[in-house]
């Protein structure tokens, strides 16, 4: 399979999957299947539905994920660290391979980790708040988070979909290091709002303002198309001329 046709093909999925997986572990939540409740720190090898029933506190690592097809709901609560580790370690996609997609994490706090979250599949729901980096996924979709104050890097993504997302105060907003669909985010007073380093991106009305040094940052080729970059130190940088570049505001 080539590079671009395995992109095309992981985007298919990711997409097909964007709501699929959530609405499945949501309907387990609602006919009552039973969640096994988290209320401290500890290892995931079993695949299932967890559910916190408490804050939790951590030195280093926090909840990690070592199996395939494990929801974490945070269910409201907070996950508070001590500087260091991961608050939600679990397993990546490997290299060149289209992911199951079948671990989700959602609804609640994590602050003062070294990263966040670290895995393949989807992030949704999320409050991330001074951390050292923020949200890191392989290859998967994060959407509906709020994303602040990170000394580091707010979002990070190899591959996928990053969407509706409140991105604040971090060094760089949105980083992509290959390539991914971003629509929708509202990404202000970072260093960088969206840097994507790979090709092949797809980025759609998205509202990038008040960044201090650069507000777009796009490798070409990619489709940049509808985005607002303003009071930004530079607006929008594109690699080269061969990025599609239409219906942006960027003065």
């Amino acid at each position: 399979m080539s590079g671009s046709t395995a992109h095309i093909a992981t985007m298919l999925v990711l997409g097909a999957l964007i709501l699929a997986p959530v609405a499945g572990a949501r309907d387990q939540d609602q006919q009552g299947q039973a969640s096994t409740k988290i209320k401290q720190c500890q290892g995931i090898d079993q695949p299932g539905s967890y559910k916190l029933v408490c804050n939790l506190r951590a030195t280093g690592d926090c909840l990690v994920i070592t199996t395939e097809g494990v929801t974490i709901d945070l269910a409201g609560f907070a996950m508070t660290g001590d500087g260091t580790g991961t608050a939600i370690k679990g397993v990546q996609a490997r290299a060149g391979t289209i992911p199951q997609l079948r671990t989700v994490v959602r609804n609640g706090d994590i602050s003062n980790f070294a990263e966040a979250t670290n895995l393949s599949g989807i992030v949704e729901g999320l409050r991330i708040t001074s951390n050292h980096n923020g949200i890191l996924v392989g290859v998967g979709i994060v959407r509906g988070n709020t994303v602040q104050f990170n000394a580091s890097v707010g979002i990070e993504l190899a591959d996928g979909i990053v969407t509706d997302n409140v991105v604040v105060g971090n060094q760089t907003g949105i980083s992509v290091q290959e390539a991914a669909v971003i629509t929708g985010n509202s990404v202000q007073g970072n260093e960088i709002g969206v840097d994507v380093t790979g090709i092949g991106s797809t980025l759609i009305g998205n509202i990038v303002d008040g960044n201090s040094k650069i507000g777009l940052r796009v490798s070409c080729p990619s489709n940049v198309t509808n985005n607002t970059a303003v009071g930004n130190g530079t607006n929008l940088v594109l690699s080269n001329a061969t990025c599609r570049n239409e219906g942006n505001v960027t003065p």
